[in-house]
């Protein structure tokens, strides 16, 4: 099951970075495009017959370059994940971050984020692994549209939509789980027919959409949505990143200071009742 859950989780997130055939060359190059800022949107909704829970992020974003914490001034909410809903800010400036909740500031630390920095060097899905997944992507969607005139936010877009044929996408993540050096794709390599079997049979009506803007090819959206029907529930996960301003300048203006980062778990540990990791932070 762990396998199962861990393939589900990779499927649902590589159905956001491309599609089939004549398509897949307009969601290649805008994925290979840097964004150097953008006013970004992000939102993640899951719903059951238990309920609805949100989270959402929005707010500038400026990068600072390859490997390095991006600037952001995020105002983050949850609703129906805890016991009440939460609503907080987060700020990096590259070396820094700070954390706004409860009427507090909490700042992480410029010695806590090198750190994360230094254990985040070379990981992740690297550019050759990409590369070589790309070659794969078009049987993953059979059933893809590409609109020419669209709009989104007031900016003509190409819309590229279409649904992930799920053993396609997961053999081939299987195979380059057993490649040297595919970072990524960490266990998938043990998938069984039967785990595969088994995903297909959790997930239903997984579709995906892209929009490209055409005056410089690069992203202002992508979403998917998908059914997970476990046997004991059914939900629906819906997923979006918008960016807007792509580009333009931003301003980001941190806190001149907060109190320690540990300060702010053992604060959310009192409000929710629940143990909270002294090693997490929120950056």
């Amino acid at each position: 099951m762990r396998r199962a859950l861990l393939a589900v989780t990779a499927a649902s997130t590589l159905a956001l970075s491309a599609c089939g055939a004549e398509e897949a060359s307009v969601v290649k190059t805008a994925f290979e495009q840097d964004i150097e800022s953008a006013d970004v949107t992000v939102a993640l909704s899951m719903k059951s017959a238990q309920g609805e829970s949100n989270v959402s992020l929005s707010g500038p974003f400026q990068s600072n370059g390859e490997n390095k914490l991006p600037s952001v001034d995020w105002r983050l909410s949850l609703d129906g994940m805890m016991p009440r809903p939460v609503e907080g800010r987060i700020i990096s400036t590259g070396d820094d971050a700070f954390v706004q909740y409860g009427g507090e500031t909490y700042q992480v630390g410029k010695d806590k984020i090198a750190q994360l920095g230094a254990l985040g060097a070379g990981s992740g899905m690297e550019s050759a692994d990409v590369t070589k997944l790309m070659a794969r992507m078009q049987d993953w969607f059979p059933e893809s549209d590409a609109q020419s005139d669209a709009e989104l936010n007031g900016e003509r877009v190409t819309r590229i939509t279409g649904k992930l044929d799920l053993s396609a996408a997961l053999e081939d993540m299987k195979e380059m789980a057993k490649q040297p050096g595919a970072s990524g794709f960490e266990g998938l390599e043990q998938l069984s027919n039967g785990d595969i079997d088994q995903v297909e049979k959790m997930i239903s009506d997984p579709t995906f959409t892209v929009d490209v803007a055409q005056s410089d090819d690069k992203l202002r959206r992508v979403a998917a949505r998908m059914t997970v029907d476990n046997g004991s529930d059914k939900s629906t996960i819906s997923f979006s990143i918008q960016l807007k301003d792509v580009d333009k300048p931003v301003q980001i203006t941190p806190p001149a200071s907060g109190r320690p980062i540990e300060e702010l778990m053992q604060k959310l540990q009192q409000d929710f009742g629940r143990s909270v990791p002294e090693e997490t932070t929120i950056s």
